[in-house]
């Protein structure tokens, strides 16, 4: 992996009402820029066209995400993801990447990322992931992966175990009611699960979604979300 140094460790603001935009070759290589990637990384214009997207990688940047973000783009998948970033002077910036395939002909002929700054919490949870990674861990912690499960398993393990004890205890309607109850409950964490997902890609990539379906916050709901999201 390329290694960008010198590092200074300080960290360089991104507009949030704009989006750093760039595109390349299937190579990696760079063939387009905005003003505003030009401006956040530091380099020229004329640096950045036709050099290898890697001159803006951090070195905190674990391999393993861009593995698997190239194991996304070369199936022709879009992928998103918090991603640290090296100015030319050794700062950095935290960005929410956007990346997708550019076709033409239904062949990949580039592709084509799309940033905006992260949340102050995105980040926060990017730099304990990334460390982990870089010291060899788990992506996820056990106590973590353990939430997960008890979040999916917890309502049907309850309902396995009392509706049936409910049901020889002679309780019939109460035990039939109890499996109603649970599992409305679960389905109702699962879309709540799943409508949280869909809203944090829609707020980092709302041009993957439908403008009727896609309305941007307001910073009452954004704060909503963010304090309602378990991840």
């Amino acid at each position: 992996m390329r290694l960008n140094m010198p590092i200074s460790e300080r960290e360089r603001s991104v507009p949030a009402d704009q989006r750093l935009v760039s595109a390349t070759d299937t190579r990696g290589i760079i063939t387009y820029c905005n003003d505003l990637f030009v401006e956040v990384s530091g380099y020229s214009r004329e640096e950045l066209i036709g050099s290898p997207h890697n001159l803006v990688r951090h070195p905190h940047m674990p391999a393993a995400v861009y593995a698997h973000m190239w194991e996304y783009l070369q199936a022709g998948k879009s992928w998103m993801g918090i991603v640290q970033n090296r100015c030319k002077n050794g700062d950095h910036y935290w960005v929410s990447a956007y990346v997708t395939p550019i076709l033409d002909g239904g062949r990949v002929v580039g592709y084509e990322s799309v940033r905006m700054r992260a949340t102050p919490e995105q980040v926060r949870r990017a730099q304990a992931l990334y460390a982990r990674l870089n010291r060899g861990q788990p992506a996820a912690p056990l106590s973590e992966k353990l939430g997960v499960l008890a979040r999916f398993l917890l309502l049907p393990v309850l309902a396995a175990v009392l509706g049936p004890a409910l049901w020889l205890a002679g309780h019939a309607g109460a035990g039939i009611a109890l499996l109603a109850l649970l599992g409305l409950g679960q389905a109702l964490v699962t879309m709540a699960f799943v409508k949280r997902a869909m809203l944090k890609v829609a707020m980092a990539a709302p041009k993957a979604f439908p403008a009727s379906w896609w309305r941007a916050p307001t910073p009452t709901t954004a704060a909503r979300w963010r304090v309602c999201s378990w991840r």
